[in-house]
């Protein structure tokens, strides 16, 4: 074992470069606020002057947007931390960000500079010693990574057969092993996001009173406590392979990687290699039209299906959502990837949340209004059809996040509490919701879909549905 498997105190920025890094930040997010600001004010001088300008007005909105993706695409670029997760995340909700922007930001779900090839070697053979490379892996692609994010990047190789820490095995052609996927930490990733989030809790606190009514402040104090837990890819690899064995009954239809044993630490994870596309890629694959849409809608049930049993019947799931980590593999198998953010709910969280899918499906608004209760979100009226509406929005996949339009229920009825353990729950959701959208599925609900497990989660807990 290396010594990163050792208890560390967590790493932290020198005063300076926080100071650099913070006005870096607000600089960007500033520039990029004021700009949409003046945007608005400009469009409604416009619209004084009557229809004619609408052309004019969508022109107006499209180059900022453009504008904006670029500026933001850059900020998480160049400060990388907590911001590239922020990024992914706002890339993937096609349904609820301007196309333009989620364009330039689908760059960061596994296109992030990485690491020289010198420095990824330094990085696996600190975690591999005394072994060297060679004498584990009988190959390994170290000049262009698989993919590279907010902590991370992953190279392929192919191990030496019977290679384990502490025996080396240096036979001719003939030991080339399994493929795998070799996943290590940056250098710099955890103090560096760890600082992040003094920033991002302020611009939290601000944008939930000017724009955006939603309590954003506990969605970052959860990212924040669950983005520590991140950086430790032996706690990552040990619920991984928990979830491979949850979801094993549906293994033909949803493929979980595990761990090799022996070559797992803090900052390296050794996994099992999964040939795949990218689900955002499904469009450029050789395919009829009619095909394409087939094949999304099973590709969106069987990632549903996972989430739904993952949730609802063993209250352990992945947690990290957006594309990069969403993978179709041969016969319309789903690969899902990446288990660093990955949640566990108590069970009487979990029996909560059944409570909340049983009564969406069952269109009891009194019930979904109690549901919300228990869950321990608070709205700042008690009205029954805007609550509900918020229900719907949060957990149902037909639901619409509409925070900026003039008729937006945060707007009407805005949420004042919400739990930061069902952040991760919320944000399935989104991620469900935005590829829904962006592969031209109109009519999926994934609380419909989730049903059956929420009906078995509360049968077996002998609790009244």
């Amino acid at each position: 074992m290396t010594n990163s498997n050792c208890d560390e105190k967590v790493p932290s920025l020198t005063p300076l470069e926080q100071v650099v890094r913070s006005v870096d930040f607000w600089r960007r997010s500033v520039a990029i606020y004021t700009a949409y600001k003046f945007t608005q004010a400009r469009v409604k001088l416009l619209a004084v002057q009557g229809p004619k300008n609408d052309q004019r007005v969508a022109d107006i909105w499209k180059a900022r947007h453009k504008n904006a993706g670029k500026d933001m695409l850059s900020l998480c670029i160049d400060l990388q931390g907590f911001y590239i997760k922020a990024g992914q995340f706002m890339g993937s909700r096609g349904d609820f960000m301007p196309l333009e922007i989620c364009e330039s930001l689908a760059a960061l779900q596994d296109q992030v500079p990485p690491m020289k090839p010198e420095e990824a070697r330094s990085v696996i053979e600190r975690e591999l010693a005394p072994l060297s490379i060679d004498d584990v892996f009988y190959d390994l692609d170290l000049e262009k990574p698989l993919g590279s994010a907010s902590i991370a990047q992953v190279h392929k190789g192919h191990m030496r057969k019977r290679a384990s820490r502490g025996r080396a095995n240096h036979d001719n052609s003939s030991s080339k092993g399994t493929p795998v996927a070799v996943k290590i930490q940056y250098p710099d990733a955890e103090k560096k996001m760890v600082s992040d989030f003094h920033n991002l809790r302020k611009l939290a606190s601000v944008l939930q009173v000017t724009d955006l009514k939603f309590d954003l402040v506990s969605a970052v104090d959860e990212l924040e406590s669950q983005v520590r837990l991140e950086f430790d890819f032996r706690r990552e690899a040990s619920i991984m392979n928990d979830i491979a064995d949850n979801l094993k009954a549906i293994s033909r239809r949803v493929k979980i990687p595990r761990s090799v044993p022996g070559l797992v630490t803090k900052r390296m994870l050794v996994m099992d290699y999964l040939d795949g596309v990218q689900v955002t890629r499904l469009a450029d694959c050789n395919i009829s039209e009619a095909q394409r849409k087939i094949a999304a809608k099973r590709v969106l049930m069987r990632l549903s299906e996972a989430y739904g049993r993952m949730m609802l019947t063993d209250g352990v799931f992945q947690a990290d959502g957006h594309p990069g980590n969403i993978l179709v593999m041969k016969g319309g198998q789903v690969g899902l990837l990446d288990y660093g953010q990955s949640k566990i709910l108590e069970e009487g969280q979990r029996l909560n949340f059944a409570r909340m899918i049983v009564a969406l499906n069952d269109k009891d608004k009194h019930k979904v209004v109690q549901a919300m209760s228990n869950l321990g979100i608070v709205t700042e009226k008690q009205h029954l059809q805007s609550q509900c509406q918020h229900a719907y929005n949060m957990f149902d996949t037909m639901g619409k996040m509409d925070a900026f339009g003039p008729n937006s229920v945060l707007k009407a009825n805005p949420v004042k509490e919400f739990p930061g353990d069902f952040f991760f729950v919320l944000r399935v959701v989104q991620l469900l919701r935005g590829l829904a959208h962006g592969m031209g599925v109109d009519d999926f609900s994934c609380a419909g879909q989730w049903k059956p497990y929420a009906r078995a989660a509360l049968k077996r807990s002998k609790v009244k549905v």
